[in-house]
């Protein structure tokens, strides 16, 4: 066999890629401009709203937004291949605007580029690899892979816009840091394998434990830190001691092994411990460190005596 013949490219016949049929496009918002940019929203179903509201359908957490700032409307173009949206302004104070237009209503084109605030999306219509694509890269921008939290810096971006929007409004809002108590022992006795399903695991509790509204992420190593919009300090124990219990009842099992993981959590609240997400961090990191020091598997709160 000539070395001709062993170079020779071998070609499989391959499925052909649906990325042009209808039935495999989908409608999504991409955030470029915002406290949470490079999030895409899917669009699914109709009468979708958009504003700064924790109970509107697309949620910007942005102060210059309306609490209900315009409305998502599906229809059927009859010149294209399906479904588009129609938006529509819901009388915002500051308007919306679609390619730099002010707008009352329009029928939105793929690439579209609509300004909200001081946040602007692009709407597109995508096919199915590149709304997994998309949706990869955004996850690997913003998330931590293990805990499928956000990475620290994403959460710090996002709790600055929303502790702005708070103080402006006379709102509390806190924070919590959060700790894992005797970690070192995890890995040391058990390995790190298990030491990465239980940070996986606690990453998972936290998620469901807390509000729609509220945002967690990995702070480093095994620290945590979640912000509670629109909570008090009272408020914010209760939430601190549902996570506490939540992961403390927990059995963690990998390879059949399984064990107990306590956590240790310290808790500021603005405007009491400051105005400022340095500050209010330092207040809740201070108190966690007094939660350890005081008997760990528990809440602090700071300011707080013992």
């Amino acid at each position: 066999m000539s070395r001709k013949d062993l170079d020779r490219t071998i070609a499989f016949q391959r499925p052909k890629l649906a990325s042009g049929e209808p039935s495999e496009t989908q409608s999504c918002l991409i955030v470029l401009k915002g406290a949470e940019i490079g999030r895409d929203f899917r669009l699914r179903g109709s009468g979708l709203v958009i504003g700064r509201s924790p109970e509107v359908d697309i949620r910007l957490p942005d102060d210059q937004a309306s609490r209900e700032h315009a409305r998502l409307d599906r229809t059927v173009d009859v010149q294209g291949p399906g479904p588009t949206y129609v938006l529509t302004d819901l009388e915002s104070t500051n308007r919306t605007f679609v390619n730099s237009q002010p707008v009352d209503r329009v029928v939105l084109q793929d690439g579209d580029k609509i300004q909200i605030g001081d946040s602007v999306l692009k709407y597109v219509v995508l096919d199915q690899i590149e709304a997994n694509f998309h949706a990869e890269i955004r996850n690997r921008i913003t998330y931590d892979q293990l805990t499928g939290l956000l990475t620290k810096e994403s959460l710090y971006l996002a709790f600055q816009m929303e502790l702005e929007r708070c103080l402006r409004y006379g709102l509390p809002i806190s924070v919590l840091m959060m700790d894992l108590d005797f970690f070192k022992s995890v890995n040391d006795g058990h390995g790190h394998l298990m030491g990465s399903h239980v940070l996986a695991e606690v990453g998972r509790l936290i998620r469901e434990t807390i509000r729609e509204t509220d945002v967690s992420g990995r702070y480093g190593g095994e620290e945590f830190i979640s912000y509670l919009t629109e909570t008090d300090a009272v408020g914010a124990r209760l939430a601190a001691e549902r996570i506490r219990t939540a992961i403390g009842t927990h059995p963690f099992t990998h390879d059949a092994v399984t064990i107990g993981v306590k956590i240790s959590i310290g808790i500021a609240t603005a405007p009491e411990h400051g105005t400022e997400l340095e500050a209010l961090v330092k207040a809740a990191d201070i108190a966690l460190y007094r939660a350890k020091e005081t008997g760990r598997n528990k809440v602090c709160l700071a300011g707080e005596s013992d």
